[in-house]
């Protein structure tokens, strides 16, 4: 097979990356949360 399947390499970088948008989007609020308990001393 000869060529680049784009529109086949797009779906499957969609498929990958749209439920790690939806879970960041859920838990953004507790990742903040632990980046920021972690930064701080003490």
């Amino acid at each position: 097979m000869e060529g680049t399947n784009y529109g086949l390499m797009a779906s499957a970088v969609t498929i990958v990356v749209v439920p790690v948008i939806i879970l960041y989007v859920f838990l953004q609020k507790y990742i903040i949360k632990g980046m920021t308990a972690g930064a701080i001393k003490g």
